[in-house]
């Protein structure tokens, strides 16, 4: 299905061509979206990812005109620079009020526009539930079939639904005050999963893998037990000497780490702790055993 032609004819300026931003603006580009400006401060960079398309105008600053003759306005920037480049079109002093004005910030809401000049039924936040590492060059399509976290107001709101729907993707609509804790869980989704391997292959230093990275010879077990996770839920994918209140076991690893990586020791416990509970949750060790395996990991601190 196209665009709805209300949406079809509206002019997008979009500021800020970074990880999140070039994704974007390729994902909808390619979807028939339609890009009058594309502002960015790497004006190389931002010429080499729009070159595909002659109508969009490319810039290194803001400027009353470029908002003046858009229609939507999208900050696809860093949430360290979102407030100062706010500020900046505050500055201009420009009656925003007939704009869409979006960001893509997880932890900021559509509050942050409230310094602007702007009908708060036309602001909204819309983040792609996502990892981006790298700066897009073409459409890798990396937005179809994801989940964007939305919110704001009525029209804003009607309008990032037809993003996602034009885009193959889905949305979820994050109430206000919950906008800091979804954006947790994508940190710790996503962010903390890489420092989760980090801390394996800290682990796996001390083996003997024959020139073979601990992700490498580990990939099988951790692949079947995200497969396991999904379709059989997370409390019944737990395996392991916690589960099973390997008491003995778990005192092996406490000890080892002790006196041979200290720096994982922590880390260890930490998780243990949440291991135990959900163990007992599971039904698969005693309140008694969960409560001994839970000191033990506490005489360690």
């Amino acid at each position: 299905m196209g665009i709805q032609n209300k949406y079809r004819k509206k002019k997008i300026c979009l500021i800020g061509v970074g990880k999140v931003g070039s994704a974007l603006y390729h994902s909808m580009n390619s979807s028939g979206f339609d890009f009058k400006y594309a502002v960015d401060s790497n004006t190389g960079r931002l010429k080499r990812i729009i070159s595909s398309n002659k109508k969009i105008i490319p810039a290194k600053k803001i400027s009353k005109n470029i908002l003046s003759e858009s229609d939507i306005i999208i900050f696809a920037i860093q949430e360290k620079k979102l407030k100062d480049t706010i500020r900046e079109c505050r500055q201009l002093n420009l009656d925003l009020s007939g704009k869409m004005v979006f960001h893509t910030s997880g932890i900021e809401t559509s509050q942050l526009f409230g310094s602007l000049k702007i009908n708060k039924k036309n602001a909204g936040s819309f983040h792609p539930l996502q990892t981006f590492n790298t700066i897009s060059y073409k459409n890798n399509n990396i937005l179809i079939n994801i989940y964007f976290g939305i919110e704001g107001g009525n029209n804003a709101l009607k309008y990032l639904k037809e993003i996602c729907r034009v885009l193959k993707s889905k949305y979820i609509i994050i109430p206000e005050d919950k906008k800091i804790l979804y954006h947790s869980a994508c940190v710790t989704a996503s962010n903390f999963l890489v420092s989760h391997f980090s801390m394996l292959s800290k682990i796996t230093d001390g083996i003997s893998l024959k020139n073979k990275s601990g992700i490498e010879i580990f990939k099988p077990i951790i692949l079947t037990t995200l497969n396991n996770i999904f379709n059989q839920g997370i409390k019944e994918s737990l395996t392991g000497p916690f589960e099973r209140g390997d008491i003995g076991t778990i005192k092996l690893h406490l000890k080892y780490f002790k006196e041979n990586l200290p720096s994982v020791l922590y880390y260890y416990i930490l998780i243990g702790i949440e291991t135990v509970k959900l163990s007992f949750k599971k039904k698969s060790i005693t309140k008694s055993e969960a409560v001994e395996i839970e000191k033990l990991l506490l005489k360690y601190i």
